[in-house]
């Protein structure tokens, strides 16, 4: 980035929209990176690297883009939502119900809010892998600790990797979904778990259709 750019300007004022520490902004935006660092990106004549510029911006649920149109003009802002192009990481528990009515009122204290891979539509959330059943020996993997991205939208086929639940909507689980004949069956890529027949009354909460592996220090976030 030029060394002209006013970006560290639009970057504190969508920080401060967002009511923000400068703590926040760096957890946030997944980077190594001391909270003076940023503050002086913010505050003095110094352009950050076209990676830690993307990174800050999609820490704050914007674009690049943006951040530099709204550098050079700065009657272009419009003041973000703290949760626009986020979604929530939801309790297992409160899957089913938010797939349904998504309310963020009903989230415990403090819930986090995530950019997943992709521009979420609708409804999608995130949950945390609680267990082994989902990691393979080899091949597509889901370790416990990663975040999922759920879409409640999306019709569930044979071989997706669903969030269902076999008659409690509040004990879900995450599995894919085969077809054997004409039978649907729930498996865990962890050949220690069995394969479980799908009932009359399992029901598909969504589809995942993401993951995202964060590390702090070597290990899972």
């Amino acid at each position: 980035m030029q060394r002209d750019s006013t970006i560290g300007t639009a970057i504190r004022k969508r920080r401060q929209a967002l009511g923000w520490s400068l703590q926040r902004l760096v957890e946030a935006s997944h980077i190594e990176m001391s909270t003076g660092h940023l503050a002086t990106l913010e505050t003095k004549d110094m352009a950050p690297s076209v990676y830690v510029a993307e990174a800050l911006a999609k820490g704050l649920g914007t674009t690049l883009d943006v951040l530099l149109r709204e550098a050079r003009d700065p009657t272009a802002f419009e003041a973000p939502s703290e949760h626009a192009q986020r979604v929530p990481i939801l309790p297992w528990e409160q899957a089913a119900k938010w797939a349904v009515d998504p309310d963020p009122r009903r989230l415990p204290p403090g819930s986090s809010w995530v950019m997943p891979p992709d521009t979420p539509p609708g409804k999608v959330f995130g949950l945390k892998v609680r267990d082994e059943s989902m990691q393979a020996p080899s091949g597509i993997s889901f370790p416990a600790g990663y975040t999922i991205f759920v879409d409640p939208g999306r019709k569930a086929l044979a071989n997706d990797f669903i969030v269902g639940h076999l008659g409690d909507p509040a004990a879900p689980v995450f599995k894919k979904l085969t077809l054997d004949g004409s039978a649907y069956w729930l498996r865990s890529l962890n050949p220690q778990f069995p394969m479980q027949q799908v009932g009359d009354t399992f029901e598909v909460i969504g589809v995942v259709v993401g993951l995202r592996a964060a590390f702090d220090k070597g290990g899972v976030l």
